[in-house]
Order: structure tokens, then C-alpha cells, then sequence
């Protein structure tokens, strides 16, 4: 076991993201101003939750087609998202995408915010989709805890991918 005070190779990860990471998928598109950035990085990573990459793809064009903006998802009723979305299953999730879209028009004037802790108010919004949200659309240096990355730290921490990181493991690696 590695001691937690020993810094982890960052620059060597993000060499490694430039060089195998998935930087042609349609949501990592960020020639758009930060509104329209935020609800794409969100609309994606709320998709991508328990789905696979490959099928969210095709879901997510279909959906930025009948609701470009977060406006145009706000504004429509269930019945009318619903088509757009029911092969991706867990229905609960449609419906608080819905409900989120109508909290940042009534809360954020239609953008995401860039703090987490306004982030984690919206609907489906857990620790891992605002940081994303602030990485990707904000361009903030910060980490998003998925399934993935807690292997990496806990491989190169533990020698063991199953490992759990504990909170207190997070706000260490967080700090570095």
C-alpha cells in the first residue's frame, strides 16, 4: 500500500486522456458559449448514468434535435420527452431532467451554475455530474469521482481495484 501522502502522477493520467481518451464524442463539443456547453456536459453525463457510451450517443443527438436548448427542455411536457428517451430506462430519470431543466430557468436565469454546492441542488445532480459540469463546462481543474477513476486511485494506492477510497482518501487526492 502506497502512502497517501505520495502524490499521484496527475500530468502522467492527463497524458494518457490526451492521447486514449474519448475527445470525439458529440457532447465534448466546447466551441459553444458556457450555457449551451452546460446543458450538453449535463444532458450527456445524465444519459450516461448507467448506460452504456455507445448507446447514449445516437439518444443524445436525437434529443439536442427536438430540444436544442435547455429552454426547449423546460418547456415541453413528459409525454412529449418521453419518446426521445424511453429506450434508456430508469423513467425516474427523464422525469427529474425535466425537473431540473425548470429548476436552473427558476433558480440560475437558464445556466448551470459553477459552484457545487448549487450544482448539487438541481435534480439527478450528484457529486460526480457537477464536477463534470464544472470540468467541462467551466474549464475548472477539478475531479469527478466515477467508478473508473476511484480503480485508478485505488490501484495506485492500494493495489487493489475493489477497494473502496474512503472520504478522507478523497479530500487527500482532491488537495494534491
Amino acid at each position: 500500500c502506497k502512502d497517501m501522502l505520495e502524490k499521484f502522477p496527475f500530468s502522467e493520467l492527463h497524458d494518457w486522456y490526451i492521447q486514449n481518451g474519448r475527445s470525439s464524442l458529440p457532447w465534448r463539443d466546447y466551441s459553444f458559449d458556457v450555457k449551451t456547453v452546460g446543458y450538453r456536459v449535463w444532458l450527456a453525463e445524465t444519459m450516461l448514468q448507467q448506460t452504456q457510451v455507445e448507446r447514449v450517443k445516437s439518444y443524445f443527438q436525437n434529443i439536442l434535435q427536438a430540444f436544442p436548448t435547455i429552454e426547449d427542455l423546460a418547456a415541453c411536457e413528459y409525454e412529449d420527452f418521453f419518446p426521445y428517451y424511453k429506450w434508456l430506462g430508469y423513467y425516474s430519470r427523464a422525469r427529474n431532467m425535466l425537473a431540473a431543466a425548470i429548476q436552473v430557468r427558476d433558480d440560475f436565469d437558464w445556466v448551470f451554475p459553477r459552484a457545487t454546492e448549487q450544482l448539487i441542488t438541481l435534480k439527478w445532480i450528484g457529486p460526480y455530474t457537477a464536477e463534470a459540469i464544472r470540468a467541462f463546462a467551466y474549464n475548472e481543474s477539478t475531479l469527478s469521482f466515477d467508478t473508473n477513476l476511484e480503480k485508478i486511485f485505488s490501484r495506485y494506492y492500494h493495489w487493489n481495484k475493489v477497494r473502496k477510497l474512503t472520504k478522507d482518501e478523497k479530500a487527500q487526492i482532491l488537495s494534491d
